[in-house]
């Protein structure tokens, strides 16, 4: 962390670790999950150079064969029965966002660590979702210059199966009316879109237009659909080997070379702001993981409970979470909304 961050600051943060750590769900259903149906996502925070926790985010690439073009945390499906979760997460964070999957690799003076898992969520294509939350930051006892992996690391990823990285605050997904300081526009102003445009059907909330959400059926349970509207400078790709990438700006850093405004690596910061929507899964995901961090619950309408259990417990009694069956179609149980009383198809379901 930067030297830089005030104790108050500094205590914040390491309360909000602390809670992560000591956080146990409640349950561990992805292991009943036969391995065809077991994915993890990562999600990876860092302390800016303010102290702020801050969420990796990724916008899907326009060519992928499911999801295309939407936020989503980085992580895939396992690769075998003996893959635990966290494991599964850091092997995808390495093949979409080029985070090596091993600490050895990580520049120095660099690390991640295992804070905690969150409860198994249920894909919209049926996969056991597993939540896993690390943090990266510098390595204990470590004195030497200034750095944060904001300035130094994040930017210089290499993105490989995504369109773009950015980052956001976590504990602004507990506001609905959260005002990205770093930016200030006119309403004049033209914003690039991220590539999937969702109509909820709503209005957003608050002065900012931050947050938007609905009540939704899925599987005939209640569920709270979140969309949270970013605004913010990407990381956008520039292809290069990920491991050439960190060596070279790693020993740039560590001899001073590295100037202050370069993007040489994997990607580079677009100065126009681009507005991403945070949605479904994705969203419910960082809401929950926040809650745990922050200790405390969000300014708006939220389901208490965390994961999806019920949903499964239920396909699980009907036989429908067997080992996938290659070309298949299933049931995704879209989501229905349910407001005045009447319901009817949403547009985007769940994820």
């Amino acid at each position: 962390m930067s030297s830089d961050v005030d104790s108050d600051s500094r205590k914040a943060l390491q309360e909000v670790i602390s809670r992560l750590k000591n956080y146990k769900p409640p349950s561990n259903q992805w292991n009943e999950f036969d391995v065809s149906r077991r994915a993890a996502v990562l999600i990876l925070l860092f302390p800016d150079s303010k102290g702020e926790l801050r969420v990796v985010l990724t916008e899907r690439s326009s060519n992928l064969r499911t999801f295309a073009g939407q936020v989503a945390l980085p992580g895939g499906k396992a690769d075998s029965p003996t893959e635990t979760a966290f494991e599964t997460a850091r092997r995808e964070a390495s093949e979409e966002i080029g985070l090596p999957s091993r600490n050895d690799l990580l520049p120095s003076p660099f690390t991640v660590t295992h804070l905690c898992e969150m409860p198994t969520n249920l894909s919209r294509n049926q996969l056991g979702v597993r939540p896993v939350v690390a943090l990266l930051h510098t390595k204990p006892g470590y004195s030497g210059s200034k750095v944060n992996a904001e300035e130094s690391l994040i930017p210089r990823l290499d993105p490989k199966e995504v369109a773009s990285v950015f980052t956001v605050p976590l504990r602004a997904f507990l506001e609905s009316d959260y005002q990205n300081p770093e930016f200030e526009f006119s309403p004049d102003e033209k914003i690039s879109e991220s590539t999937v445009d969702i109509d909820w059907g709503t209005v957003p909330t608050g002065k900012t237009g931050w947050y938007e959400g609905q009540w939704l059926e899925w599987y005939g349970i209640r569920w709270r659909g979140h969309q949270f509207n970013v605004y913010t400078s990407p990381v956008v790709v520039q292809r290069r080997d990920s491991t050439q990438v960190l060596e070279d700006e790693a020993q740039a850093y560590a001899t001073g070379n590295l100037e202050g405004g370069r993007r040489s690596g994997g990607g580079t910061h677009d100065k126009k702001m681009v507005k991403y929507k945070v949605w479904g899964m994705t969203a419910r995901i960082v809401v929950d993981a926040a809650r745990v961090a922050f200790g405390k619950n969000p300014d708006f309408e939220y389901v208490d409970k965390m994961g999806d259990d019920e949903v499964i417990k239920l396909l699980q009694k009907e036989g429908k979470l067997g080992p996938r069956i290659k070309g298949v179609i299933e049931d995704t149980g879209a989501g229905t909304r349910v407001s005045n009383g009447e319901g009817r198809k949403a547009e985007s379901g769940k994820l």
